[in-house]
Protein backbone atom coordinates (compact mmCIF):
# COMPACT_ATOMS: atom_id res chain seq x y z
CA UNK A 1 0.00 0.00 0.00
CA UNK A 2 1.14 3.12 -0.97
CA UNK A 3 0.91 6.13 2.13
CA UNK A 4 -1.16 8.97 1.00
CA UNK A 5 -0.07 11.40 2.91
CA UNK A 6 2.66 10.93 -0.60
CA UNK A 7 -0.21 13.21 -2.64
CA UNK A 8 -1.37 15.11 0.30
CA UNK A 9 1.55 16.46 2.72
CA UNK A 10 3.27 20.06 2.13
CA UNK A 11 6.38 18.36 4.29
CA UNK A 12 6.35 15.30 1.31
CA UNK A 13 6.38 17.85 -1.02
CA UNK A 14 9.47 19.33 0.60
CA UNK A 15 11.20 16.51 0.26
CA UNK A 16 10.70 15.80 -3.23
CA UNK A 17 11.71 19.68 -3.68
CA UNK A 18 14.97 19.23 -2.08
CA UNK A 19 16.06 15.67 -2.92
CA UNK A 20 14.27 14.28 -5.78
CA UNK A 21 13.81 17.11 -8.42
CA UNK A 22 17.77 18.29 -8.26
CA UNK A 23 19.02 15.00 -8.43
CA UNK A 24 17.02 13.71 -12.12
CA UNK A 25 17.16 14.32 -15.31
CA UNK A 26 14.09 16.15 -16.62
CA UNK A 27 12.26 17.37 -19.73
CA UNK A 28 12.91 21.21 -20.01
CA UNK A 29 12.00 21.80 -24.04
CA UNK A 30 11.82 20.53 -27.68
CA UNK A 31 14.77 21.95 -28.97
CA UNK A 32 12.71 23.26 -31.87
CA UNK A 33 12.04 25.54 -29.32
CA UNK A 34 15.23 26.93 -29.15
CA UNK A 35 15.26 27.44 -33.44
CA UNK A 36 18.66 30.01 -33.55
CA UNK A 37 21.61 31.86 -31.49
CA UNK A 38 19.78 33.26 -28.35
CA UNK A 39 16.59 31.14 -28.05
CA UNK A 40 16.20 30.61 -24.64
CA UNK A 41 13.60 28.51 -22.89
CA UNK A 42 13.06 29.07 -18.59
CA UNK A 43 12.38 25.82 -17.34
CA UNK A 44 10.57 25.96 -13.86
CA UNK A 45 10.20 23.17 -10.83
CA UNK A 46 9.45 24.49 -7.45
CA UNK A 47 10.96 27.48 -6.66
CA UNK A 48 14.25 26.67 -9.51
CA UNK A 49 14.13 28.56 -12.65
CA UNK A 50 16.73 27.50 -15.06
CA UNK A 51 17.62 29.10 -18.70
CA UNK A 52 17.96 26.68 -21.65
CA UNK A 53 19.84 29.21 -24.41
CA UNK A 54 20.74 28.33 -28.20
CA UNK A 55 24.26 28.86 -28.51
CA UNK A 56 26.36 30.88 -31.58
CA UNK A 57 27.77 27.22 -32.59
CA UNK A 58 24.83 25.76 -32.51
CA UNK A 59 25.52 23.60 -28.84
CA UNK A 60 23.06 24.27 -25.83
CA UNK A 61 23.44 25.65 -22.51
CA UNK A 62 21.69 25.53 -19.13
CA UNK A 63 22.16 27.50 -16.46
CA UNK A 64 20.39 28.62 -13.37
CA UNK A 65 18.48 31.84 -13.82
CA UNK A 66 19.63 33.68 -11.06
CA UNK A 67 21.86 36.91 -11.10
CA UNK A 68 25.37 36.03 -8.79
CA UNK A 69 24.76 39.50 -7.15
CA UNK A 70 21.56 39.98 -5.35
CA UNK A 71 19.57 36.66 -6.49
CA UNK A 72 17.64 38.68 -9.13
CA UNK A 73 16.13 35.95 -11.49
CA UNK A 74 16.88 37.39 -15.19
CA UNK A 75 14.05 36.61 -17.18
CA UNK A 76 11.02 34.43 -18.08
CA UNK A 77 8.82 32.81 -20.15
CA UNK A 78 10.62 31.84 -23.67
CA UNK A 79 11.92 34.14 -26.47
CA UNK A 80 15.58 35.37 -28.25
CA UNK A 81 18.02 37.90 -27.02
CA UNK A 82 21.84 38.62 -27.99
CA UNK A 83 22.48 39.41 -24.40
CA UNK A 84 20.85 38.85 -20.67
CA UNK A 85 20.22 41.83 -18.78
CA UNK A 86 19.51 42.10 -14.81
CA UNK A 87 16.96 44.51 -14.05
CA UNK A 88 17.84 45.31 -10.55
CA UNK A 89 21.44 46.35 -11.36
CA UNK A 90 21.91 46.26 -15.11
CA UNK A 91 24.76 43.60 -14.59
CA UNK A 92 24.73 42.07 -18.03
CA UNK A 93 25.41 38.20 -19.12
CA UNK A 94 26.39 37.01 -22.85
CA UNK A 95 24.40 34.02 -24.05
CA UNK A 96 26.45 31.34 -22.21
CA UNK A 97 26.44 33.13 -19.21
CA UNK A 98 29.12 34.79 -18.75
CA UNK A 99 29.12 38.20 -17.06
CA UNK A 100 30.34 41.26 -19.28
CA UNK A 101 29.49 43.78 -17.73
CA UNK A 102 29.56 44.19 -14.01
CA UNK A 103 28.50 48.19 -12.85
CA UNK A 104 31.62 49.68 -10.40
CA UNK A 105 33.43 46.56 -10.24
CA UNK A 106 36.18 48.03 -8.29
CA UNK A 107 33.86 48.66 -5.17
CA UNK A 108 33.33 45.02 -4.85
CA UNK A 109 36.09 42.61 -2.93
CA UNK A 110 37.99 40.59 -5.38
CA UNK A 111 36.68 36.63 -6.15
CA UNK A 112 37.58 34.36 -8.92
CA UNK A 113 36.01 35.94 -12.66
CA UNK A 114 34.06 32.88 -13.06
CA UNK A 115 31.86 33.60 -9.70
CA UNK A 116 30.16 36.46 -11.53
CA UNK A 117 28.63 34.05 -14.29
CA UNK A 118 25.52 32.43 -14.14
CA UNK A 119 26.03 29.30 -12.75
CA UNK A 120 26.00 26.16 -15.24
CA UNK A 121 23.65 23.42 -15.06
CA UNK A 122 23.97 20.02 -16.90
CA UNK A 123 22.42 19.94 -20.29
CA UNK A 124 21.77 16.99 -22.64
CA UNK A 125 19.35 15.77 -25.48
CA UNK A 126 17.52 12.73 -26.64
CA UNK A 127 14.62 12.33 -28.83
CA UNK A 128 13.97 16.30 -30.02
CA UNK A 129 13.94 17.13 -26.19
CA UNK A 130 16.45 19.29 -24.33
CA UNK A 131 17.06 17.41 -20.53
CA UNK A 132 18.46 19.47 -17.90
CA UNK A 133 20.07 18.06 -14.38
CA UNK A 134 20.63 20.30 -11.24
CA UNK A 135 23.21 17.72 -9.37
CA UNK A 136 27.17 18.30 -9.65
CA UNK A 137 27.97 14.76 -11.08
CA UNK A 138 24.58 13.08 -12.48
CA UNK A 139 24.89 9.75 -14.73
CA UNK A 140 24.58 10.34 -18.45
CA UNK A 141 21.46 11.14 -19.74
CA UNK A 142 21.59 8.05 -21.73
CA UNK A 143 22.14 5.97 -19.06
CA UNK A 144 19.25 7.20 -17.17
CA UNK A 145 16.99 7.14 -19.80
CA UNK A 146 18.00 3.42 -20.62
CA UNK A 147 16.49 1.33 -22.23
CA UNK A 148 14.46 3.84 -23.74
CA UNK A 149 16.68 6.02 -26.53
CA UNK A 150 17.08 2.19 -28.14
CA UNK A 151 13.58 1.10 -28.17
CA UNK A 152 12.29 4.39 -29.94
CA UNK A 153 15.23 4.80 -31.82
CA UNK A 154 13.18 3.59 -34.95
CA UNK A 155 10.59 6.01 -34.26
CA UNK A 156 12.67 8.96 -35.10
CA UNK A 157 10.76 11.25 -32.09
CA UNK A 158 13.94 14.02 -33.03
CA UNK A 159 11.98 14.33 -36.76
CA UNK A 160 8.69 14.90 -35.40
CA UNK A 161 7.38 18.44 -34.91
CA UNK A 162 4.93 20.29 -32.71
CA UNK A 163 1.16 20.25 -33.60
CA UNK A 164 -0.55 21.78 -30.87
CA UNK A 165 0.87 22.16 -26.85
CA UNK A 166 -0.88 23.68 -24.07
CA UNK A 167 -0.63 24.39 -20.67
CA UNK A 168 -2.96 24.40 -17.48
CA UNK A 169 -3.65 23.89 -13.76
CA UNK A 170 -5.13 20.59 -12.38
CA UNK A 171 -6.50 20.75 -8.79
CA UNK A 172 -4.32 17.57 -7.58
CA UNK A 173 -1.20 16.34 -6.40
CA UNK A 174 1.36 16.10 -9.40
CA UNK A 175 1.64 12.41 -9.18
CA UNK A 176 -2.21 12.47 -8.99
CA UNK A 177 -1.67 13.56 -12.51
CA UNK A 178 1.23 11.37 -13.32
CA UNK A 179 -0.53 7.86 -12.23
CA UNK A 180 -3.87 8.98 -14.44
CA UNK A 181 -1.96 8.80 -17.43
CA UNK A 182 0.52 5.78 -16.41
CA UNK A 183 -2.18 3.25 -16.43
CA UNK A 184 -4.82 2.08 -18.71
CA UNK A 185 -6.76 -0.15 -16.54
CA UNK A 186 -9.40 2.64 -15.92
CA UNK A 187 -10.21 2.68 -19.29
CA UNK A 188 -13.44 0.84 -18.90
CA UNK A 189 -14.47 2.85 -16.09
CA UNK A 190 -13.38 6.26 -17.22
CA UNK A 191 -13.76 5.91 -20.84
CA UNK A 192 -16.90 3.55 -21.68
CA UNK A 193 -17.05 4.59 -25.08
CA UNK A 194 -13.90 2.82 -26.12
CA UNK A 195 -15.74 -0.28 -25.98
CA UNK A 196 -18.73 1.33 -28.55
CA UNK A 197 -16.86 2.21 -31.38
CA UNK A 198 -19.11 0.90 -33.55
CA UNK A 199 -21.96 2.70 -32.33
CA UNK A 200 -20.84 6.18 -34.46
CA UNK A 201 -19.40 9.11 -33.94
CA UNK A 202 -19.43 9.73 -31.07
CA UNK A 203 -19.86 6.51 -29.25
CA UNK A 204 -22.14 6.73 -26.35
CA UNK A 205 -20.50 7.37 -22.84
CA UNK A 206 -22.93 5.72 -21.00
CA UNK A 207 -21.34 3.91 -18.08
CA UNK A 208 -20.20 0.24 -18.74
CA UNK A 209 -22.29 -2.42 -17.58
CA UNK A 210 -20.51 -5.36 -15.63
CA UNK A 211 -20.54 -7.52 -18.81
CA UNK A 212 -19.44 -5.29 -20.87
CA UNK A 213 -15.97 -4.84 -18.73
CA UNK A 214 -15.12 -8.43 -20.29
CA UNK A 215 -14.07 -6.02 -22.99
CA UNK A 216 -12.15 -3.33 -21.52
CA UNK A 217 -8.46 -3.51 -22.75
CA UNK A 218 -5.59 -5.87 -20.78
CA UNK A 219 -2.50 -2.96 -19.72
CA UNK A 220 -0.35 -4.75 -17.88
CA UNK A 221 2.79 -2.92 -16.85
CA UNK A 222 7.06 -3.29 -18.18
CA UNK A 223 8.92 -1.83 -15.20
CA UNK A 224 12.55 -0.65 -15.72
CA UNK A 225 15.21 0.62 -12.92
CA UNK A 226 14.34 4.46 -14.03
CA UNK A 227 11.15 4.11 -15.65
CA UNK A 228 8.05 2.02 -16.76
CA UNK A 229 5.53 1.29 -19.63
CA UNK A 230 2.22 -0.05 -19.76
CA UNK A 231 1.14 -1.91 -23.04
CA UNK A 232 -1.99 -2.87 -24.89
CA UNK A 233 -1.74 -6.98 -25.41
CA UNK A 234 -4.00 -10.19 -24.97
CA UNK A 235 -4.79 -11.38 -21.44
CA UNK A 236 -2.89 -14.38 -20.13
CA UNK A 237 -6.41 -16.27 -20.15
CA UNK A 238 -8.41 -17.18 -23.04
CA UNK A 239 -12.33 -17.56 -22.68
CA UNK A 240 -16.20 -17.43 -24.28
CA UNK A 241 -15.28 -13.43 -24.73
CA UNK A 242 -11.14 -13.79 -26.27
CA UNK A 243 -12.45 -14.78 -30.02
CA UNK A 244 -15.15 -12.15 -29.64
CA UNK A 245 -12.72 -9.00 -28.87
CA UNK A 246 -10.08 -10.41 -31.31
CA UNK A 247 -12.88 -10.43 -33.96
CA UNK A 248 -14.13 -7.10 -33.39
CA UNK A 249 -10.83 -5.60 -32.81
CA UNK A 250 -9.95 -7.22 -36.35
CA UNK A 251 -12.35 -5.56 -38.67
CA UNK A 252 -11.14 -2.75 -40.22
CA UNK A 253 -14.00 -0.34 -40.04
CA UNK A 254 -13.45 -1.16 -36.34
CA UNK A 255 -10.16 -0.34 -36.49
CA UNK A 256 -10.65 3.16 -38.56
CA UNK A 257 -13.66 4.09 -35.83
CA UNK A 258 -10.72 3.88 -33.36
CA UNK A 259 -8.18 6.16 -35.47
CA UNK A 260 -10.69 8.48 -36.65
CA UNK A 261 -11.78 8.68 -32.87
CA UNK A 262 -8.29 9.52 -31.77
CA UNK A 263 -7.77 11.78 -34.19
CA UNK A 264 -11.08 13.62 -33.56
CA UNK A 265 -11.65 13.60 -29.93
CA UNK A 266 -7.71 13.69 -28.59
CA UNK A 267 -6.30 15.59 -31.43
CA UNK A 268 -3.10 13.08 -31.05
CA UNK A 269 -2.43 9.55 -31.16
CA UNK A 270 -3.45 9.24 -35.08
CA UNK A 271 -3.21 11.80 -37.79
CA UNK A 272 -5.22 12.87 -40.51
CA UNK A 273 -2.81 10.37 -42.89
CA UNK A 274 -3.59 7.50 -40.29
CA UNK A 275 -7.27 7.94 -40.46
CA UNK A 276 -7.37 7.49 -44.59
CA UNK A 277 -4.84 4.73 -44.22
CA UNK A 278 -7.24 3.50 -41.93
CA UNK A 279 -10.03 3.64 -43.94
CA UNK A 280 -8.14 2.16 -47.09
CA UNK A 281 -8.70 -0.89 -45.93
CA UNK A 282 -12.28 -0.79 -45.47
CA UNK A 283 -13.14 -3.77 -48.18
CA UNK A 284 -9.76 -4.25 -49.47
CA UNK A 285 -8.29 -7.30 -49.88
CA UNK A 286 -4.91 -7.57 -48.11
CA UNK A 287 -2.64 -9.73 -46.19
CA UNK A 288 -1.77 -10.74 -42.73
CA UNK A 289 -3.44 -9.10 -39.81
CA UNK A 290 -5.05 -6.04 -40.12
CA UNK A 291 -3.00 -4.21 -37.60
CA UNK A 292 -0.16 -4.63 -40.15
CA UNK A 293 -1.78 -3.81 -43.46
CA UNK A 294 -3.04 -0.47 -41.38
CA UNK A 295 0.76 0.20 -40.40
CA UNK A 296 1.74 -0.82 -43.83
CA UNK A 297 -0.90 1.84 -45.22
CA UNK A 298 0.58 4.75 -42.86
CA UNK A 299 4.10 4.50 -44.13
CA UNK A 300 3.00 4.02 -47.77
CA UNK A 301 0.91 7.39 -47.38
CA UNK A 302 3.29 8.98 -45.63
CA UNK A 303 6.19 8.12 -48.56
CA UNK A 304 3.70 8.81 -51.60
CA UNK A 305 2.86 12.56 -49.93
CA UNK A 306 6.68 13.49 -48.89
CA UNK A 307 6.73 12.82 -45.35
CA UNK A 308 10.91 13.17 -44.84
CA UNK A 309 12.10 11.08 -41.80
CA UNK A 310 9.11 8.89 -41.75
CA UNK A 311 9.96 6.05 -39.47
CA UNK A 312 10.43 2.95 -41.31
CA UNK A 313 10.40 0.35 -38.66
CA UNK A 314 9.56 -3.35 -38.55
CA UNK A 315 6.26 -4.72 -36.59
CA UNK A 316 8.95 -5.92 -33.94
CA UNK A 317 10.34 -2.80 -33.74
CA UNK A 318 7.10 -0.75 -33.68
CA UNK A 319 5.91 -3.39 -30.82
CA UNK A 320 8.83 -2.98 -28.66
CA UNK A 321 8.72 0.73 -28.29
CA UNK A 322 5.14 1.52 -28.97
CA UNK A 323 3.14 1.89 -25.25
CA UNK A 324 2.96 4.29 -22.89
CA UNK A 325 5.85 5.63 -21.34
CA UNK A 326 6.67 6.86 -17.93
CA UNK A 327 9.92 9.06 -17.84
CA UNK A 328 10.53 9.22 -14.45
CA UNK A 329 9.69 11.46 -12.48
CA UNK A 330 7.50 14.36 -14.49
CA UNK A 331 7.22 13.24 -18.45
CA UNK A 332 4.53 10.85 -20.02
CA UNK A 333 4.62 9.95 -23.59
CA UNK A 334 2.46 7.42 -25.69
CA UNK A 335 4.39 6.85 -29.22
CA UNK A 336 2.91 6.16 -32.39
CA UNK A 337 4.78 5.47 -35.42
CA UNK A 338 3.25 9.18 -36.98
CA UNK A 339 2.87 10.60 -33.73
CA UNK A 340 3.17 11.56 -30.55
CA UNK A 341 1.16 12.22 -27.07
CA UNK A 342 2.69 13.89 -24.60
CA UNK A 343 2.11 14.95 -20.93
CA UNK A 344 4.65 17.11 -18.81
CA UNK A 345 3.30 17.07 -14.42
CA UNK A 346 5.09 19.70 -11.77
CA UNK A 347 4.30 20.67 -8.82
CA UNK A 348 2.42 24.36 -8.74
CA UNK A 349 4.30 25.85 -6.05
CA UNK A 350 4.09 24.65 -2.51
CA UNK A 351 0.67 23.39 -2.57
CA UNK A 352 0.93 19.33 -2.65
CA UNK A 353 -3.32 19.70 -3.93
CA UNK A 354 -2.53 21.39 -7.05
CA UNK A 355 -0.20 20.94 -10.35
CA UNK A 356 1.11 22.67 -13.70
CA UNK A 357 -0.08 20.22 -16.72
CA UNK A 358 1.37 20.50 -20.15
CA UNK A 359 0.29 18.33 -22.77
CA UNK A 360 1.36 18.63 -26.24
CA UNK A 361 1.34 16.15 -29.57
CA UNK A 362 3.96 15.82 -32.27
CA UNK A 363 3.56 14.52 -35.83
CA UNK A 364 5.62 13.64 -38.74
CA UNK A 365 4.98 16.66 -40.81
CA UNK A 366 6.20 17.11 -44.69
CA UNK A 367 8.26 20.20 -44.49
CA UNK A 368 5.62 22.53 -45.90
CA UNK A 369 2.95 21.52 -43.54
CA UNK A 370 4.45 22.26 -40.40
CA UNK A 371 2.18 24.43 -38.04
CA UNK A 372 3.33 27.45 -36.37
CA UNK A 373 2.56 26.53 -32.59
CA UNK A 374 2.64 28.40 -29.49
CA UNK A 375 1.93 27.39 -25.60
CA UNK A 376 -1.59 27.88 -25.03
CA UNK A 377 -2.05 28.28 -21.25
CA UNK A 378 -5.72 28.03 -19.30
CA UNK A 379 -5.93 29.19 -16.03
CA UNK A 380 -7.55 26.38 -14.80
CA UNK A 381 -8.59 23.04 -16.73
CA UNK A 382 -12.33 24.02 -17.35
CA UNK A 383 -11.43 26.76 -19.42
CA UNK A 384 -10.74 24.80 -22.73
CA UNK A 385 -12.40 21.74 -24.24
CA UNK A 386 -9.90 19.01 -24.21
CA UNK A 387 -11.97 16.65 -26.30
CA UNK A 388 -14.00 14.10 -24.45
CA UNK A 389 -11.25 11.43 -23.39
CA UNK A 390 -9.28 13.93 -22.04
CA UNK A 391 -11.57 15.58 -20.40
CA UNK A 392 -12.66 12.42 -18.64
CA UNK A 393 -9.76 12.04 -17.02
CA UNK A 394 -9.49 15.41 -15.76
CA UNK A 395 -12.90 15.66 -14.23
CA UNK A 396 -11.70 12.90 -11.87
CA UNK A 397 -8.54 14.44 -10.96
CA UNK A 398 -9.83 17.02 -8.29
CA UNK A 399 -12.39 14.06 -7.13
CA UNK A 400 -9.38 11.57 -6.60
CA UNK A 401 -7.03 14.55 -4.49
CA UNK A 402 -10.51 15.41 -2.60
CA UNK A 403 -11.15 11.62 -1.39
CA UNK A 404 -7.74 11.26 -0.48
CA UNK A 405 -7.86 13.46 2.08
CA UNK A 406 -11.27 11.65 3.36
CA UNK A 407 -10.03 9.94 6.74
CA UNK A 408 -11.58 6.97 5.50
CA UNK A 409 -9.27 6.34 3.03
CA UNK A 410 -5.77 5.05 3.78
CA UNK A 411 -3.42 4.59 0.77
CA UNK A 412 -3.40 3.10 -2.25
CA UNK A 413 -4.31 -0.33 -2.78
CA UNK A 414 -2.75 -1.17 -6.35
CA UNK A 415 -3.17 -3.42 -9.03
CA UNK A 416 0.02 -5.21 -9.23
CA UNK A 417 0.23 -6.54 -13.02
CA UNK A 418 -1.61 -2.89 -14.27
CA UNK A 419 -0.68 0.04 -11.79
CA UNK A 420 2.48 -1.13 -11.71
CA UNK A 421 4.16 2.06 -13.10
CA UNK A 422 2.70 3.89 -10.10
CA UNK A 423 4.37 1.43 -7.56
CA UNK A 424 7.41 1.65 -9.54
CA UNK A 425 7.77 5.50 -9.33
CA UNK A 426 7.35 5.53 -5.52
CA UNK A 427 9.91 2.51 -5.79
CA UNK A 428 12.60 5.16 -7.65
CA UNK A 429 11.15 8.37 -5.47
CA UNK A 430 12.90 6.57 -2.81
CA UNK A 431 16.16 6.03 -3.48
CA UNK A 432 16.51 10.27 -3.82
CA UNK A 433 14.24 10.74 -1.08
CA UNK A 434 15.61 8.30 1.32
CA UNK A 435 18.57 6.50 -0.42
CA UNK A 436 16.74 3.35 0.04
CA UNK A 437 17.54 1.25 -3.46
CA UNK A 438 14.91 -1.36 -3.70
CA UNK A 439 17.10 -3.13 -6.19
CA UNK A 440 15.43 -3.83 -10.05
CA UNK A 441 11.98 -4.07 -10.65
CA UNK A 442 10.28 -7.55 -10.78
CA UNK A 443 10.37 -8.95 -14.39
CA UNK A 444 7.59 -8.71 -16.42
CA UNK A 445 5.31 -11.87 -16.04
CA UNK A 446 1.70 -12.27 -18.35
Amino acid sequence: MVPKGRYLDADFLALEYEHLFPNVWQMACREEELAQAGSYYDYTIGRQSILVVRQGDGSIRAMHNSCPHRGMKIIGGAGRVDEFRCRFHGWRYAIDGVNTFQYMEEEFTERPTECNNLRSVHVDTWGGWVFVHMGDDPEPLLEWLDPIPTLLAPFNLEGMRYAWRKSTIVPSNWKTLVDAFIEGWHSTGTHPQMLRLDEGDPPSARPATVDEFAFGAWTPTLMYRNHSRFIYTQRPFTGKVDPVRAERVGRPEYHAALIAYEKNHIGSMATERDVRAAESLIGSDFEGPMFLAYLAACKRLAHDEGVEGYPDMSAEEYSAGNGDWHVTPTMVFLAEQSCLLGYRMRPNGDDPDSCIWDVWSLEHFRSDEIPETKWESYPTWRDHDWGQLITQDLKNLGDIQQGMHSIGFTGLWLNQKQEGSIINHHRIADRFLFGVDHGEPPPFEP
